[in-house]
């Protein structure tokens, strides 16, 4: 008689924790996902094309977010599928004989725990008078990874461009030439407020090149939250005293010191020097670096200055493994289209981040697409050719690279690679093993040209 109070004793045990288990479940997956995520930590991806046509250079943002990575992803797609369209139909047109340009570049303009807002300016040159400058925001929501267009972010009965404009007009009539406003692009119609840029205290409304005007100006949340879609306007007033964590990662302070181990003797009688252009990466680079030492190898690293910003911690690396640092330019545009200031701005924010996170002084340069320095700059930076350069080498194996390169290479060559092509290390190994062989002493640059 105890077997069969003791069997039913077990069935109701179990039968309540299955049910307490089931209703645990239920519960769990009944609860809605965090509309708060946390602050991404934002890397950067740079995407570098050179033919004989034409030159792309797009730099954009990756975050944890894999569906906003994907927009962004199929946005540049579409953005170098559209230039080279636009460039093919130039060419046809016998418009230009030139080498045609897309540059790309951007910036974080805001996020935190519910939004990520990215804006992308983009100048394309196609051999007409002035290049096509324009800008494309995109504001995501951290809660669902979704890009929201401008119309998705007011009610849908405000008819919220000629709010927009009315509150544009009264911000811009106290700061402009009269007459201005009323024939500017701040007009009520839909392609003039396309570039709307969410904040932490409300809107951001860019606009197109125009020096009448300012690039941008800021609308408060009263101001624009009755025409907003609650969620929205809610999420912004909830967040607005957040601290909003900058993109970039922090510097190391300019008192960092870096021994400098380049300028030792050597015992070779062949000399080669490696240049690597592009980086720094954080892959990619530290697997380069990895390899020099293993064959007691120095290099000359050109470094772009906004992914020294993203990466100081890898270019820092580069500096203390004894290495040499040179100067690749800002966000590697075609000079020959920027104004002198602009040019300035390029070379000069390189020198300062570099000088930032190394501790060192940079003396050498050179420009995007092999251009030559501006005059200004021809007595303070040292501008760096290359010898040997393996064309077409993003369509190319490891081994035809280097043995195209290897085919080449004399005493006093300097060898072009690129840091953020994948197959680089697995080139640069076969390379290194070849050159050692062959008694060839790897030095950096500089030291190749003291020699001559």
């Amino acid at each position: 008689m105890k077997q069969p109070i003791l069997y039913m004793l077990l069935f109701t045990v179990l039968l309540s924790t299955g049910c307490s288990f089931i209703a645990s479940a239920n519960k769990d997956s009944e609860e809605p996902a965090s509309s708060e995520s946390p602050v991404y930590q934002v890397t950067m991806e740079t995407d570098i094309v050179e033919y004989d046509e034409f030159h792309i250079t797009i730099h954009y943002p990756q975050t944890p977010n894999n569906q906003m990575n994907q927009t962004i992803v199929d946005y540049v797609n579409q953005q170098k599928t559209y230039f080279k369209q636009e460039s093919y139909n130039s060419i046809q047109e016998g418009q230009s004989n030139e080498s045609h340009e897309l540059h790309i570049d951007f910036e974080v303009l805001h996020q935190n725990q519910r939004f990520f807002v990215v804006r992308f300016k983009e100048t394309m040159d196609i051999g007409k008078d002035n290049p096509i400058t324009d800008q494309t925001i995109m504001n995501f929501d951290k809660k669902n990874g979704k890009r929201l267009e401008v119309g998705e972010l007011f009610k849908d009965d405000v008819y919220y461009v000629d709010r927009l404009s009315e509150l544009t007009i009264e911000k811009l009539e106290k700061g402009v030439e009269q007459g201005t406003v009323e024939n500017s692009v701040v007009q009520p119609k839909p392609e003039n407020y396309k570039h709307v840029a969410l904040s932490g205290e409300g809107l951001v409304i860019y606009f197109n090149k125009d020096k009448r005007l300012p690039s941008s100006i800021n609308l408060e949340l009263e101001e624009v939250s009755s025409m907003m879609r609650s969620e929205y306007a809610e999420a912004i007033g909830e967040l607005s005293n957040a601290k909003s964590k900058s993109s970039t990662p922090e510097s190391a302070s300019s008192t960092v010191t870096v021994e400098d181990s380049i300028d030792g003797d050597l015992d070779g009688n062949k000399r080669a020097a490696i240049t690597f252009d592009d980086g720094p990466h954080p892959k990619v680079t530290a697997e380069i670096l990895n390899l020099l030492d293993k064959y007691e190898a120095k290099a000359t690293f050109f470094m772009i200055g906004k992914r020294v910003s993203y990466y100081p911690e890898v270019a820092r690396d580069v500096a203390d493994r004894g290495h040499e640092i040179g100067n690749h330019t800002w966000n590697h545009p075609r000079l020959n289209r920027l104004t002198s200031e602009q040019v300035d701005d390029q070379i000069e924010s390189t020198q300062k981040i570099i000088k930032q996170v190394t501790g060192k002084e940079v003396g050498l340069i050179r420009l995007p697409f092999g251009e030559e320095p501006p005059l200004d700059y021809k007595n303070q930076l040292d501008a760096v050719p290359w010898t040997i350069y393996s064309e077409g080498w993003k369509d190319k194996e490891a081994l035809e690279i280097s043995q195209e390169i290897l085919s080449q290479v004399e005493d006093g060559s300097i060898i072009l690679l690129h840091e953020l092509n994948n197959k680089t290390p697995e080139t640069l190994e076969l390379i290194l093993k070849n050159l050692k062989h062959e008694g060839y002493d790897l030095v950096p640059v500089s030291k190749l040209e003291q020699d001559k």
